[in-house]
């Protein structure tokens, strides 16, 4: 009886006849196979009848030939992959006895990519192949994450069941089934297409092309060519930012930009993020245009903006939790994203701080934190603005080591940078002239050569000495132009306009992401413990100050007129006022100080409406229970008011009217928050916001019959809340001048409810506008 020989990662070992030997991973498999592609029971050996048969049991798949491979026979040497690209391990079963198969095992032994064309740019190799000869003439082959799949693509972008290619009459189509990250042909996001040989889908991180008779998959692993030709920049009113920047990278490239203040920098920046598209030039990622197919693109686009997008009250693990629930599909397992988090985490030495608060970590772990959550998506082009901005040398050295790091490891790294102290650790420094002018390109080691300077410092003093526009004409007639620049890139034809998209579809439902933006926001104010404290005794401080108001007859002006005291007056306005106070402070800085995430999150899917819902819930939450414990403290053991007109209960309607103050606030906060782009300057403003609502609600003097300051009075929350107070409360037996809308009627009270629903919606649709105009910019090249 012939023995069988297993071979895989340096390791040979003789399979015993007598019962099913597991080949997987941890210490219940016969054979210990590490990584995370390797399901625990991933392939089962066994004899039967008289041969060797293989069974895979793995979530991962088993591929012999380039096909995926359930229960095969082993009758001579063959070699399976384990998982699919690019993290798959190569297993030899040989037969005692048999010759081996010509070649040594190694991972890299897949199917060859078609020679040309985009797939053989994609990944350096990382390529299976689906056969679809045998197929019927209504065949339908499915694609996405599941094992159940005819083709399988291990990654976290790609939906449990993604699209289905589907045979017709005329040939192949291509049909989404419902995804978030959607299916795209030739760049061009679809719901069904027809496609054909020379048509390339693009799903997730996974390119598939027709072959005759074979569907090959690409996996881009990251070794791509990244090319910039001939980029410029110009302002509406004509003002050159950029011009004429072109340079090439190869895969697995560190790339410094450096230069001095004007130089344009941040200009690159927002055109190689695609955030302000180049008016002229263009982008090529592995020969695609970067700009034309931004829509698929932009997944493998990571970008870590200089201002930290992070929640800092929060742990490092639960802020990318967080994160992944907004970027990963939602029929993404948590297990799943518990893996990649653990798998990032590790990449960036992070572990032993996941369960830290981030404002606790020191400023190069917080960066590292930053590029966390980039990396959950695995990138394959990651953006960084000023990461070692405020570091002390040591950290500066770190992050930039961790930066090659991440280059190394499969990505075309792009650093925006005014440190000079460790340019050694890239592959390729571009030097910026002011005006955007391209001043060197090269390896860093050349370039004080180049400028014939000892040092930097003396390099950016002649940058800033002689015009752009001649350090330009130089570099590009320099030998080093000629060498990296002109040879590297080649000629790329310009396009003509077109439009790029302004933000990525939703990864999720509107409801999903509003329970996660809910969650996420609750779990913030929670962390926050001396925030969480002053939301709990800001409405018993104002209570307090409440029952200084003078008087024993409350709301009730039958007892006022009894006592010819003024309370109800003066107890209604401090009500209303606090009401509004309690708004104004809770939401004021609340959209400025996050501004970074919103504009990142908003970058990669985040849905405006459930952001912005999400805030309105929990602060209305938050402030209404505010406004209704300071409200009954306030009126405890008080007389209420002499009748209801509503709602049965007049104190019940008075204590709607300060709930709505304080909600209406609330949202004019937020609309103030929204429009200022300094958290220091809602202070100010609050003040400014509730004096206004003091003097006009109408509780100090009369506003009615004023021109000018009754119309501004109608636009203000306070006057309404007033008057839905002082109506059920009949102040106008108290007025020598009565007022209009204080009339002791139930219209007149539905009458104000009205119109703070309606300020309400006007500020909340402000609120609104002024959100997606700080959308990341894609306008029209």
């Amino acid at each position: 009886m012939q023995s069988l020989e297993l071979v895989a990662a340096g390791r040979r070992m003789q399979v015993p006849p007598g019962r099913p030997f597991v080949i997987g991973r941890g210490p219940t498999a016969d054979l210990d196979l590490p990584g995370a592609h390797v399901s625990r029971t991933h392939l089962v050996v066994e004899l039967t009848d008289g041969r060797w048969t293989i069974t895979d049991h793995s979530r991962y798949g088993t591929f012999a030939g380039g096909r995926r491979v359930t229960t095969m026979a082993v009758t001579g040497p063959v070699t399976v992959h384990l998982g699919t690209p690019p993290d798959v391990t190569a297993l030899e079963l040989r037969p005692v006895g048999a010759p081996p198969p010509p070649g040594p095992p190694s991972r890299d032994r897949l199917p060859p990519v078609p020679r040309g064309g985009v797939l053989a740019r994609q990944g350096g190799g990382a390529t299976m192949s689906y056969s679809v000869a045998r197929a019927a003439p209504t065949a339908r082959i499915r694609v996405g994450r599941l094992p159940d799949n005819d083709v399988v693509l291990d990654d976290l972008l790609v939906s449990r069941h993604h699209a289905e290619l589907r045979r017709t009459g005329q040939g192949w189509q291509i049909a989404d089934l419902g995804t978030g990250n959607g299916t795209f042909v030739n760049g061009v996001r679809v719901r069904t297409a027809a496609v054909g040989p020379r048509d390339v889908i693009g799903i997730g991180h996974a390119l598939l092309q027709l072959h005759g008779d074979e569907l090959v998959a690409a996996v881009d692993t990251g070794d791509v060519a990244f090319e910039v030709r001939d980029l410029g920049v110009t302002t509406p009113e004509g003002k050159a930012l950029m011009r004429d920047v072109g340079f090439g990278l190869a895969g697995k490239s560190l790339l410094a930009v450096v230069g001095p203040s004007g130089a344009g920098k941040s200009t690159l920046l927002r055109a190689l993020t695609g955030s302000r598209p180049a008016d002229i030039g263009e982008i090529r990622y592995a020969g695609r245009d970067l700009y034309a197919e931004f829509d698929e693109l932009r997944h493998r686009i990571g970008l870590v903006p200089q201002d930290d997008v992070l929640h800092t009250q929060l742990t490092v693990r639960r802020a990318l939790r967080y994160a992944a629930r907004l970027r990963f599909p939602a029929d993404v397992k948590r297990a799943d994203r518990e893996r990649r988090i653990t798998e990032v985490l590790e990449e960036l030495g992070l572990t032993k701080h996941a369960d830290q608060r981030i404002d606790t970590l020191s400023g190069g772990q917080r960066k590292r934190t930053s590029v966390a959550l980039e990396l959950l998506t695995k990138p394959t082009l990651l953006f960084l603005d000023e990461p070692t901005s405020g570091l002390d040398p040591g950290l500066d050295k770190a992050v930039m080591q961790t930066l090659r790091g991440l280059a190394d490891g499969g990505r075309t790294v792009v650093v925006v940078t005014h440190s000079v102290a460790n340019l050694d650790q890239c592959d390729r420094l571009l030097v910026l002239a002011p005006g955007g002018h391209v001043a060197y390109f090269g390896p860093p080691g050349e370039a004080l050569a180049y400028f014939d300077q000892p040092d930097y410092a003396e390099m950016f003093l002649l940058l800033s000495r002689v015009p752009g526009e001649e350090i330009g004409a130089r570099f590009r007639q320099s030998a080093q132009h000629r060498r990296y620049v002109a040879g590297a890139t080649g000629y790329t034809p310009r396009i003509a306009d077109r439009s790029a998209p302004s933000a990525a579809p939703p990864q999720q439902r509107f409801g999903t992401q509003l329970a996660v933006l809910c969650r996420r926001y609750l779990a913030v104010i929670a962390s926050d413990k001396q925030y969480a404290i002053s939301l709990a005794a800001l409405p018993l401080m104002l209570s307090l100050l409440a029952r200084l108001v003078p008087g024993d007859s409350g709301l009730s002006v039958t007892a006022a007129l009894g006592a010819a005291d003024g309370q109800p007056l003066q107890l209604l306005l401090v009500l209303v006022v606090g009401g509004a106070l309690v708004g104004l402070a809770a939401s004021i800085r609340e959209l400025v100080k996050e501004r970074p995430v919103y504009v990142r999150e908003r970058a990669i899917g985040l849905s405006l409406p459930a952001y912005l819902v999400s805030k309105l819930l929990v602060l209305g939450l938050i402030t209404g229970l505010q406004a209704v414990l300071f409200t009954l403290l306030a009126t405890l053991g008080r007389d209420g008011p002499d009748e209801a007109l509503v709602l049965g209960s007049p104190v019940a309607e008075v204590l709607l009217a300060v709930v709505a103050v304080t909600v209406a606030s609330m949202v004019a906060g937020l609309a103030i928050s929204a429009f200022i782009d300094n958290a220091d300057r809602g202070m100010p403003l609050l003040v400014l916001v509730l004096m206004l609502e003091l003097v006009v609600s109408g509780g100090i003097f009369p506003v009615h019959g004023r021109p000018v300051l009754e119309q501004l009075a109608w636009l203000v929350p306070s006057r309404w809340a007033f008057a839905m107070g002082s109506t059920t409360i009949d102040m106008n037996r108290l007025q020598t001048d009565p007022d209009p809308l204080w009339e002791h009627n139930a219209g007149q009270w539905l009458l104000a409810v009205a119109a703070l629903v309606v300020i309400v919606a006007v500020l909340v649709a402000l609120t609104a506008v002024r959100l997606r105009r700080l959308d990341p910019v894609r306008a029209r090249r």
